[in-house]
């Protein structure tokens, strides 16, 4: 278990589940630890142009924070993340910005509207595949990139062994495709402070959305949308296989030896 007197910093991968666990890491500090919102798009990483010094000093940091704001405040705190499989991830993202109410009429000229006003023009391979850096920011290697630099930095590549190197130091993280062992583990590394993380924001398996937007399900995806997805997302996908690696062997029920079983044992009445 992490030392109590710990802080965490929650790198929150957008739609993987993100929001929920949030909310469970920040039920454990009291609300004058947590820290304010520093950045959430683009736009705020480029006003805050990396002075993050002045939010040093609180207890619980979450947000879709990069490792440069790790860097900044951290102080005797603990990384944690949440993980998905990268092609359900996009397809969340893509269906969450088709959902969105109307827009202003300027929005393609804003690139903070951007992504929303291309998801709701576009199919979902187009979405994935252009090589607009407005979309591919998030659309390319968001989570390493994140987690080693800055996903909200257009330019940045990320570094899968520098990812990893994170991954391992985290005591524990969330795996969208397994919530119930995810809960199990943080309940076991964090004790009863550890709440119940609930479903919330769960993308819809219905084909249109309240405004009549098409939504796409995960089975229906091309295998050449896939494909796509793939190769923008090789360093994701296998930062996502070792969190799911991790997560297993962590919540891996025991063996149970029963008597009968040991060589030359019966079971009774056999």
């Amino acid at each position: 278990m992490p030392d109590p007197d710990r802080g965490l910093f929650f790198f929150h991968n957008p739609k993987a589940g993100g929001s929920s666990v949030r909310r469970a890491l920040g039920s454990m500090f009291p609300p004058d630890r947590h820290c304010p919102l520093i950045e959430n798009t683009e736009r705020d990483h480029e006003r805050r142009a990396g002075n993050y010094r002045a939010f040093r000093g609180y207890r619980y940091y979450a947000g879709h924070y990069g490792h440069d704001i790790f860097r900044a405040v951290a102080d005797r705190h603990d990384p944690v993340s949440n993980f998905r499989e990268p092609a359900a991830r996009l397809l969340s993202l893509y269906n969450f910005y088709r959902a969105q109410p109307p827009l202003p009429d300027d929005a393609k000229e804003r690139d903070d509207l951007y992504p929303v006003a291309f998801a709701k023009q576009v199919d979902f391979h187009r979405f994935v595949s252009t090589d607009d850096p407005r979309i591919e920011i998030h659309t390319r290697n968001h989570h390493v990139r994140q987690l080693t630099g800055s996903a909200w930095e257009p330019g940045s590549r990320g570094d899968l062994a520098q990812a990893t190197a994170m991954l391992d130091r985290m005591p524990w993280f969330f795996v969208c495709e397994h919530p119930q062992r995810s809960q199990r583990w943080g309940e076991r590394v964090f004790g009863d402070r550890f709440l119940p993380i609930p479903r919330e924001n769960v993308t819809p398996g219905i084909v249109t959305d309240g405004n009549g937007n098409d939504l796409v399900a995960v089975a229906t995806i091309a295998p050449e949308t896939r494909q796509v997805i793939g190769d923008k997302n090789a360093l994701d996908a296998a930062l996502h296989a070792r969190a799911v690696r991790r997560l297993l062997r962590q919540t891996r029920d025991p063996v149970r030896w029963w008597p009968w079983r040991r060589p030359g044992r019966r079971p009774e009445g056999a």
